[in-house]
């Protein structure tokens, strides 16, 4: 085979493993971050939004949400308010393109009341939060976007890193809140729960509003403390404006909130502004801060930081500059510190804050006295390497004061590396105001104007391949302007539980820390680095000393490659189908499994299946001969990566899939005639171990057996394959002696091609067994790892999955069994509930749940497993599989939109043993014994259960019955459904009867007190076995058919039956009237399928009216017995067939007569043994069952009753020929009579005690009588010749 790897290049990281480092916004300012670490704090935000002065105006406002290198899916919803906010926003989710951005707004007065927090509410919890989930990392932010007076300012969410327990708020001191504006500007704490029963408590510093008046430090803590539930909000706001002392005030919690600082009409005259952010918690603060400044540069307005201190004791503040400025102050816990920086326009540009505790650092900058404010992150959460966002649309020019600026902070290490907008940005370049060392460490910082000529946004990107970078971007006029960041906010983390990378080495690349301490996958330590480069697959600890705190994380490295084998052919025929396909990761090295991508070229002459060449499976042939040049280009999802694989194939020559042949004429594996190619052509080889086997589902002849009598092992060996697929209806008997590394189950629906009405008739195989749609099938569960909701197609069609359940309706003396129990979840196991399933599929219609796209995207094959098939998951929509965790996702729909809900309903963990026969143990060998112990389990009193055949053959009954007499009830034999769906079908355990494949089937367990167990003494727990080798013998049938005739019955020669036929058709099983001489055999009750209430179904009623039985036992004596029937169907010509009636009334010396009391008519049996009539009208409330109008009358007629008993004195032989009858005491009378009653021979005065006469005998079976002069009489059963 001659393939090789080329043009394998890396397309960068899926999940890397640092997020982005700061951001400033503009007016309209969208971000994409694309780093070495997705940032997974940033897939989840909480905010509400604050009350700003409609009279400064307050609108539009927005949300702004962005996405980085992935698209992502997002949805924004208010939790504690549902249901107003989707009357007011009718799309609240959206698929988001990759580096693109979703603008949420709000303007009307109706939505400005549903999401502000009003400052009328103060102290009063609210139902205002607003939630932002993605299955991706994004960047979100809140925007006051005032469009008249100008108001504007940005509030920059911070994901996870918002949510704690401890917050401080750091309100600026230096400028007043204006009283214009009717008085509507307040500072506010604004603080939204994220879980039910969080309690919050407010410490205050100064007098804050309360819906009594005012709260302070003086106040208990009952007056301070509000419990909120999830999405509920509180606000907080000073008592009066200007309320002196509300700096430091502490937020506490016992559950995760989001904290929210805001100052509305903060007074600069002539400019009034507001200034507010998102808080992140005390243990997200740091050390040390770099602050670029702003523009301000008319008085009263300049730049000032803000330092607040939260840690107990003495916390020592700096604040200086490169040229040696350095003021010192010390802060106890809750105060605070404003330093002015001066005029932002003048030098120095950059500022450091060190402490020796963590602080709280809020800057306030300007436009000439436009202000803004932010939170800043410490320097040692700067991660990001580059992020793409939408510079705002002024341009830079200082003479208008028109300002379009972004500021970067950076160690030097990282100073030649900037690229903006794809070309080099040096520390000399014309566009980079100013920079230089900040004066802290080897801390540096750049000022970069961005211009901007169009009047419109532009998408700007700034990378960094050589260090990590925070992004300021700063942006106004003599107006309004903005301000904010955007970052990790906290502390170190790898960003990402595990790390796909193609290629053999990964470079690691660590944020900024004071010390690094690494830890590899052999437990060597690395100290003192923030790069390594990783040649090895496994985990990676990384602890960091980072201001002030000492991190430790972990990430797995998954090193990835191409490995592979193609299935594809050297050689094929020309105009024959293969189905090419690749196996990844064939070394099977667990860091090498990936979510794969496929894109083929076959080359010319190729014929492709419309729609697969992006399948890994796909179906070609060649029309034309020659050498054929194939690739396939794999895309490894995961690791953002993809290589290209070719082949060559000479045509023609044969294909390598082998098939059974159908009509294979031994069982024997290794024979050579049995395997043919997809089109039936003779191959004349054996399957190996990289052979993919297919058991054909329409076979006429035999199917294998890997029992060493019928396959040959000589030659091969023990049979070997890679995967086996088997197609519904196929065998494999001894199938535990078969080394296979896959195995698949095919449950064949058939789909439609043209047609339109009634059953479908299309199969992927010609003459296939089917599983008729709208009707009940009950299925074996032959592999592990099977789930209830592997059948669910999600309404394309509707398909329903049900448990076996047993009741006996209140009034009724009938057993109902059907399928009315669903299951709780799609997530349960099958082999949980007896590897059985009830499952329906519908019919095709014309309507929602009806049409049948998937199940015919299928082909009407349901292939178990199917979760790590990329082909069909999408024909899957209700199941999604996670390759990283092996865990299955399971979801409903809604049944009438077809929608599917967002929230899984259950998981299930599965990989490698879904592939596994079920009963193997964990290391994929057969059970001990080779017997398969099944724990069965039920409650009430009902003890039939429903169990799966385990095995992919038949299974003789008897051998089933062998290895569980002490568990099943034999008397009651085992039933199964009618391949019709519509009946049950009663069996007993004879050598001659078996219990089909794929099939489950109903017994009843002895209920005994060694049973009972558990908690509720209710609870039957018991073990069914299942020996693997207990199959059909080699006599009998490989396929035998089912039927409802009464041969599937231990038939008793002298019983009396009755079958209701419809249309000339037998419908449901015979009911049975036999003798019971020793009253030793129980009856056997009549299960009835409600659902298959049509279909017309007869039994006989004890005398006692109390049950209704398949087989009753005839008591001496009986002069009458009720029959019942069971139909709805009231239009249709019914006829009740009796048989074996002469037996009957020869052993039991009873005349047989019908009677139907509702057409007061009797009919004498012996002579017409068919009755004609029509079913009454009985209704739902009697389960549609007529109890009361047939009886058979019992009468005396045929003479006194024919007993065969245990008489040891009275002695019948027949043989050659000769009648031989031997007594104690004289014979009075010998009588002779066939099976229908009619007498052959008699002799009424023998007087001997031994007696003999030649007679000829022809047919199956007599019945000889037998009497003595003392009146002792039996009765016997003889064979004739």
């Amino acid at each position: 085979m001659k393939f090789g790897n080329v043009n394998n290049r890396n397309r960068g990281n899926g999940k890397k493993y640092f997020f982005s480092g700061v951001i400033f916004f503009t007016f309209l300012a969208v971000f994409s971050f694309s780093i070495y670490a997705q940032d997974t704090d940033n897939t989840e935000f909480w905010f509400v939004a604050p009350d700003a002065a409609k009279a400064h105006d307050d609108r539009p406002t927005f949300l702004m949400i962005t996405t980085g290198d992935k698209p992502a899916n997002v949805t924004i919803s208010m939790p504690a308010n549902s249901s107003q906010f989707k009357s007011l926003f009718a799309k609240t989710d959206r698929l988001i393109p990759a580096n693109s951005y979703w603008k949420f707004e709000f303007s009307t007065d109706d939505e400005m009341a549903l999401i502000e927090n009003s400052i009328d509410d103060s102290g009063k919890s609210t139902n205002k939060g607003i939630f932002i989930k993605s299955d991706v990392p994004v960047s979100a932010y809140y925007q006051v976007d005032g469009s008249k007076g100008a108001q504007k300012e940005i509030f920059t969410l911070k994901g996870k890193k918002a949510l704690g327990n401890n917050f401080y708020m750091p309100f600026q001191e230096v400028y007043k809140i204006s009283t214009a504006y009717e008085g509507q500007g307040y500072r506010q704490i604004q603080i939204v729960a994220t879980e039910d029963n969080t309690v919050v408590t407010v410490v205050p510093k100064g007098p804050l509003a309360s819906q009594n008046g005012y709260i302070d430090q003086n106040s208990t803590e009952m007056l301070r403390q509000r419990t909120l539930n999830k999405g509920q909000t509180l606000l907080w706001r000073e008592y009066k404006r200007n309320t002196s002392n509300i700096t430091g005030t502490q937020i506490l919690s016992n559950k995760p909130v989001a904290v929210t600082l805001f100052e509305d009409c903060v007074d600069a005259s002539p400019s009034q502004d507001i200034i507010g952010d998102q808080m992140v918690p005390v243990e997200n603060l740091g050390k040390n801060y770099i602050v670029v400044k702003g523009y301000s540069y008319k008085s009263p307005a300049t730049d000032h930081v803000g330092i607040l201190a939260v840690a107990d004791g003495n916390t020592e503040v700096k604040v200086g500059h490169k040229d040696g400025r350095l003021e010192t102050k010390n802060l106890k816990k809750g105060e605070y510190w404003a330093w002015d920086l001066g005029e932002g326009i003048a030098e120095p540009s950059a500022y450091f804050v060190t402490a020796d505790k963590p602080v709280y650092c809020m800057h306030q900058s300007a436009v000439e006295t436009e202000l803004g404010g932010a939170l800043l992150p410490s320097l040692y959460s700067i991660s990001g390497r580059r992020i793409t966002f939408i510079k705002g649309s002024y341009k830079y020019d200082p003479d208008v004061s028109s300002y379009n600026a972004m500021f970067l902070v950076f160690q030097e290490s990282a100073k030649d590396g900037f690229i903006l907008d794809g070309n080099p940005l040096p520390m000399d370049h014309s566009s980079v105001l100013s920079s230089g060392m900040v004066g802290f460490e080897k801390w540096m910082y750049a000022k970069v104007k961005l211009d901007n000529t169009t009047g419109k946004e532009q998408v700007c990107t700034v990378e960094n391949k050589e260090g990590s970078f925070s992004l300021g971007y700063f942006t106004g006029n003599n107006v309004t302007s903005l301000y904010g960041y955007l970052s990790a906010f906290g502390t170190f983390s790898f960003g990402a539980d595990t790390i796909y990378h193609c290629g053999d080495s990964y470079q690691f690349d660590a944020p900024y820390a004071r010390t690094y301490k690494w830890t590899l996958p052999d437990n060597n330590i690395l100290i003192d680095t923030s790069r390594y480069e990783a040649k090895k697959s496994g985990r990676y600890i990384l602890k960091v000393e980072q201001d002030p705190y000492e991190i430790t994380d972990t990430t797995y490295l998954k090193l990835q490659n191409f490995r592979h084998i193609l299935h594809a052919p050297e050689r094929l025929l020309e105009n024959k189908s293969y189905n090419f396909s690749i196996e990844l990761n064939p070394q099977n090295d667990k860091d090498n499994n990936y979510k794969a991508a496929y894109e083929w070229s076959f080359g010319e002459g190729s014929q492709v299946e419309l729609g697969t060449v992006n399948d890994r499976e796909v179906a070609v042939y060649y029309s034309t001969p020659g050498t054929k040049n194939i690739s396939l280009k794999v895309f490894n999802q995961d690791a953002n990566c993809d290589t290209t694989i070719t082949h060559v194939v000479v045509v023609p020559e044969k294909v390598e899939v082998m098939y059974w042949k159908s009509n294979a004429k031994d069982r024997d594996w290794n024979n050579e005639d049995n395997w043919v190619d997809a089109a039936g052509n003779p191959l004349s080889v054996v399957p190996s171990p990289e052979t993919k086997v297919y058991l054909p589902g329409n076979a006429t002849g035999y199917y294998p057996s890997l029992r060493k009598g019928e396959t040959d092992w000589r030659f091969y060996g023990q049979p070997e394959i890679n995967e086996i697929v088997f197609r519904y209806g196929s065998e494999l008997q001894s199938q535990h002696r078969l080394k296979y590394n896959k195995a698949y189950v095919n449950y064949n629906w058939y789909y439609y091609n043209t047609q339109s009405t009634g059953q479908p008739e299309s199969s992927i195989e010609g003459g296939a067994k089917r599983l008729d749609r709208d009707i009940w099938h009950i299925l074996a569960a032959p592999l592990k790892s099977m789930a209830t909701g592997d059948f669910s197609l999600a309404g394309h069609p509707f398909s329903w999955q049900q448990q076996f359940r047993v009741s006996n309706p209140q009034g009724a003396n009938i057993t109902e069994a059907d399928f009315s129990k669903p299951f709780a979840t799609n997530d349960i196991a099958l082999v949980d509930n007896n590897n059985a399933i009830a499952v329906k599929m519908v019919l095709y219609k014309n309507e929602n749940g009806y049409r049948q796209d998937y199940l015919d995207g299928l082909k009407g094959i349901i292939e178990i497993p199917y979760f790590e098939n990329s082909v069909v998951s999408p024909l899957y929509p209700a199941h999604n599989y996670d390759a990283l965790s092996k865990r299955s996702y399971f979801y409903y729909f809604d049944t009438k939109t077809l929608r599917i809900l967002n929230s899984p309903v259950g998981t299930m963990n599965r990989s490698g043993e879904a592939y596994r026969f079920v009963y193997e143990d964990k290391d994929g060998n057969p059970p001990e014994g080779e017997i398969y112990k099944m724990e069965i389990k039920v409650q009430g009193d009902n003890l039939e259960v429903m169990v799966g055949n385990p095995l992919l053959a038949p299974i003789v009954s008897t051998g089933f019955l062998y290895a569980n007499r002490g568990t099943i009830d034999e008397t009651y034999g085992y039933k199964m459904l009618s391949e019709d769906g519509t009946n049950w079908v009663h069996h007993e355990f004879e050598d001659k009867d078996t219990i089909p494949a794929w099939k489950a089937f109903v017994v009843r367990l002895k209920d005994t007190s060694s049973l009972r167990a558990g908690a509720s003494s209710q609870e039957i727990t018991s073990t069914v076995s299942f020996p693997l080798d207990y199959v059909i013998p080699t006599s009998m049938s490989v396929t035998p058919a089912s039927g409802n005739t009464r041969s599937a019955y231990a038939v008793s020669d002298d019983a009396l039956y009755v079958q209701v036929l419809k249309g000339g058709v037998r419908s449901g099983d015979a009911a049975r009237l036999q003798y019971n001489r020793n009253a030793d055999k129980p009856d056997i009750r009549k299960m009835i399928l409600p659902d298959g209430h049509r279909t017309p179904e007869v039994f006989f009623i004890s005398s006692d009216g109390k049950s209704s039985n398949l087989i009753q036992q005839y008591k001496s004596g009986e002069k009458e017995v009720a029959i019942g029937i069971k139909t709805s169907d009231v239009n249709s010509r019914l006829l009740l067939e009796f048989d074996n009636i002469a037996a009957f009334s020869a052993s039991t010396g009873a005349s047989v007569i019908l009677m139907d009391k509702y057409q007061n008519v009797t009919q004498d049996l012996t002579r017409n043994s068919v009755y004609s009539f029509t079913q009454q009208s009985v209704g739902l409330d009697n389960q549609y069952v007529d109890r009361t109008r047939f009886v058979l009358q019992l009468g005396g007629d045929t003479g006194s009753e024919m007993q065969e008993d245990a008489i040891k004195e009275i002695e019948i032989i027949y043989r050659s020929g000769i009648l031989e009858v031997t007594s104690d005491e004289n014979i009075h009378t010998v009588s002779v009579y066939d099976l229908y009653g009619r007498l052959v021979f008699s002799n009424p005065s023998v007087n001997l005690t031994r007696y003999s006469y030649p007679i000829s005998l022809q047919g199956k079976m007599y019945l000889v009588r037998v009497k003595t002069v003392s009146g002792k009489e039996t009765v016997r059963r003889v064979m004739a010749n």
